[in-house]
């Protein structure tokens, strides 16, 4: 895992033999973004993935976060704030445009 001033890039990459392409798994309080044909792959319980992808340029990513907020001073990719704030920064750093932007959001339990 790579972390990056608190923040945590998934870097488990395998070949995904059901699928026949490679994937890219994402555990709690890490993100991914790519311009790549990868599958991004996660188990979710309680915790939230949020997907968000420019469907125009193929730009997109997806975090895996525990916790809506932590403390004010917490910057790490496990809050929700703060994951969705590295994930949109890091699809426009990339190319995606704001307004084109689609999310998806999964998990949170009941």
């Amino acid at each position: 895992m790579v972390e990056i001033k608190d923040e945590q890039v998934a870097t488990n990459f395998y070949f995904d033999k059901n699928f026949n392409c490679q994937a890219v798994k994402l555990l709690p309080g890490e993100y991914f973004v790519t311009d790549k044909d990868l599958l991004l792959v996660t188990v979710l319980g309680s915790c939230v993935a949020a997907c968000i992808r420019d469907c125009y340029s193929g730009i997109g990513g997806m975090n895996h976060f525990m916790l809506p907020v932590g403390e004010s001073a917490d910057r790490r990719a496990r809050y929700g704030v703060h994951a969705m704030e590295l994930l949109i920064n890091q699809v426009m750093k990339l190319g995606g445009e704001r307004s084109r932007l689609r999310a998806k959001v999964l998990g949170g339990a009941s």
